[in-house]
């Protein structure tokens, strides 16, 4: 199975093509649990305040090269 995933370091996570996110594991594989996933509309300003910003920048070209919205 392939993920098309962008990870995001700064913030131990990665997003996926639904602008999901889901936490990495100890390895920076992406953590798929379904529990744990959460829709990027619904990540606190803790969350994004903690984005550096290179992630930032590859997040914002990201949802706009997958044609999603942020909310």
């Amino acid at each position: 199975m392939s993920l098309n995933v962008l990870v995001l370091e700064s913030v131990g996570s990665c997003i996926d093509t639904d602008n999901v996110t889901h936490p990495l594991n100890v390895d920076g594989t992406p953590d798929m649990d379904d529990g744990m996933a959460v829709h990027v509309g619904y990540c606190n300003d803790e969350w994004f305040g903690a984005l550096s910003s290179e992630d930032l920048s590859e997040m914002s070209d990201w949802v706009i090269t997958n044609n999603k919205e942020m909310i």
